[in-house]
């Protein structure tokens, strides 16, 4: 687990760390039931009070991304819609074989296991991809990255409206992310229309917030307010005061268009893009997309295999 801490950042180091774990996890650097550093482990190395990691730690088992238990120390939540890695070498034959011996032991017949696979010969096909977040500002990013791909409605929901309507998987092939997967993957009947997918890790982007010289200032651009904030904590931790940060609704054209002519480096969203691009330094312009195209081709792959 990499992590970068500034104790010179008005952002409070608990922000910084529960932002760079959250990424780390949602990101697929962090694996399920992967075991972190202890807390007193942790904060040894990040020279920075025990307490601190507690709360970090605990907020994040709160929201569903870790699991504290005495004797067993901190993991990554389970993700119980996902095999092992070891499952993708077995053969088709010999996990069929395996599920038999299982269904055999729960007291299960024949008829029983061919009645199951019939029904699931009978089930409806998706009629929707449903991207879910909890943050309803991401839904505009989700969609302006989704939709250009695929020929089915892409739709988008809150884990909330999920956890209160779950009839609103039924007919949907659901991608999410590893962050909001754990609140309600127990909602999902059919797990092979459930996608979990790795957000960008970001790397390239803080690569060149780095780089920058002091004093240097650098420009947010989204719809989203959480996503600028989760950016403003990244920035934070890698360079503290050494650099500013100004964060800009697309919707404020006016500070938009003034900050534009004075930032050294700007990092702008999907739906951001179209009216950025026109106004800025392409030299100076990255814009930062919370699907890679492997990412893509995963739903595809999916959907043609299983939808």
């Amino acid at each position: 687990m990499k992590i970068t801490i500034n104790k010179d950042s008005s952002v409070p180091v608990r922000d910084q760390l529960v932002e760079q774990v959250s990424l780390q996890i949602a990101s697929g650097m962090l694996a399920s039931r992967e075991k972190l550093p202890s807390i007193r482990a942790l904060a040894g190395r990040l020279g920075i009070h025990y307490s601190t990691v507690t709360a970090a730690y605990n907020h994040l088992a709160d929201v569903g991304l870790l699991e504290i238990r005495q004797g067993s120390g901190v993991r990554v939540a389970s993700i119980s819609s996902r095999g092992e890695t070891e499952v993708a070498k077995v053969s088709l034959d010999t996990m069929i074989n395996d599920f038999l011996a299982r269904a055999s032991d729960s007291g299960y017949a024949a008829k029983d296991v061919v009645k199951a696979f019939e029904k699931l010969c009978e089930r409806k096909p998706v009629r929707r991809i449903l991207a879910v977040d909890r943050n309803e500002d991401f839904h505009p990013i989700l969609l302006k990255e989704l939709k250009p791909h695929f020929s089915l409605p892409v739709e988008a929901n809150t884990v909330q409206q999920i956890l209160e309507s779950p009839e609103l998987l039924d007919d949907a092939l659901i991608v999410t992310s590893l962050y909001h997967l754990f609140s309600f993957q127990n909602k999902v009947k059919d797990r092979t229309r459930l996608v979990p997918c790795n957000i960008e890790p970001a790397r390239l982007e803080m690569e060149k917030v780095v780089e920058l010289r002091a004093g240097s200032l650098v420009l947010l651009v989204s719809v989203s307010q959480t996503l600028m904030n989760m950016a403003t904590k990244l920035v934070a931790a890698h360079r503290g005061e050494e650099i500013a940060v100004r964060s800009v609704l697309l919707s404020d054209e006016k500070e938009l268009n003034y900050m534009v002519n004075h930032s050294d480096l700007i990092l702008c969203d999907t739906p951001s893009e179209d009216t950025v691009s026109k106004i800025a330094n392409p030299n100076k312009l990255l814009v930062f997309k919370l699907y890679a195209p492997s990412t893509i081709s995963l739903i595809q792959d999916r959907l043609n295999k299983w939808g």
